[in-house]
């Protein structure tokens, strides 16, 4: 009867592990500044050894920006189980196909960046709210950051026939907000999973953030966060982030799609 029981259990335990394989996260953001605006929509799976993704993106410039203007709908998926990655294009119904190594090789290498400095200070002031919330179906607080920044700007005042510049010092006062999970914490497929394919995907919608300094443990996740200044406005939204037994269609390369060298 011991054994019954003990091969019940182990069956029980085998089914939740199957059940919770792997993870979906779905994200959005919109954005708005001088040059334009944006929106996206990304739609992830995380298992042990895969990774697909399915993002649409858009974004209308304004002025000489509306050159730039375009809408995008990609995909990818990262096998590390059989050392490969594919690369999506649901506009042109295209795909391409590259082992992992092939594809590092032929990644364009980072360009160096000049650093040349800034004529702005900043401070900023974080207050953490003692207030559950429910933000986007989560139980979440908020990070209220106020930031003040100082900066210096040439001014010209013309006397007469003469003009001269002067310099300015202008003090610009924002305050940005972020919500974090109150209980939830990081799937650890997704931890491991994310820390593989940042060398194969950089992903500027993957919205992270770490407050160990304010006494917020590492793992929370960040729900929500809205950023605004006399630049622009920012807001990402994390909708679901939730296991699944299986994975869903959405990710699957269609049969119809034509596999090319390059999209």
């Amino acid at each position: 009867m011991n054994n019954i029981y003990f091969l019940l259990f182990s069956l029980l335990i085998s089914s939740n592990l199957i059940a919770q394989s792997g993870f979906i996260v779905e994200e959005t953001t919109v954005a708005s500044f001088k040059m334009g605006s944006m929106k996206s929509s990304s739609h992830k799976y995380f298992s042990e050894d895969t990774y697909y993704s399915k993002m649409d993106f858009s974004f209308k410039g304004k002025g000489l920006a509306r050159l730039m203007s375009r809408n995008m709908k990609n995909g990818t998926i990262i096998s590390f189980q059989d050392s490969t990655i594919i690369k999506i294009n649901h506009k042109k119904n295209r795909f391409t196909k590259t082992l992992l190594s092939e594809f590092l090789e032929e990644k364009n290498p980072p360009s160096d960046q000049e650093n040349t400095g800034s004529n702005e200070e900043e401070e900023s002031n974080y207050i953490v709210s003692d207030t559950i919330e429910t933000v986007n179906g989560f139980k979440a607080y908020k990070i209220t950051i106020q930031t003040v920044r100082k900066k210096i700007e040439g001014v010209g005042k013309t006397s007469g026939k003469k003009t001269s510049f002067e310099a300015e010092e202008k003090t610009i006062i924002n305050s940005n907000y972020i919500w974090f999970t109150s209980e939830m914490k990081k799937s650890n497929i997704i931890t491991s999973m994310q820390s593989k394919i940042d060398e194969f995907e950089t992903n500027w919608i993957n919205f992270d953030g770490n407050f160990e300094e304010l006494g917020i443990d590492k793992d929370v996740i960040i729900v929500k966060a809205v950023f605004s200044d006399e630049e622009g406005s920012f807001e990402y939204n994390l909708n679901v982030y939730a296991p699944t037994d299986s994975l869903p269609r959405m990710f699957e390369v269609p049969e119809d799609y034509k596999k090319v060298k390059k999209l």
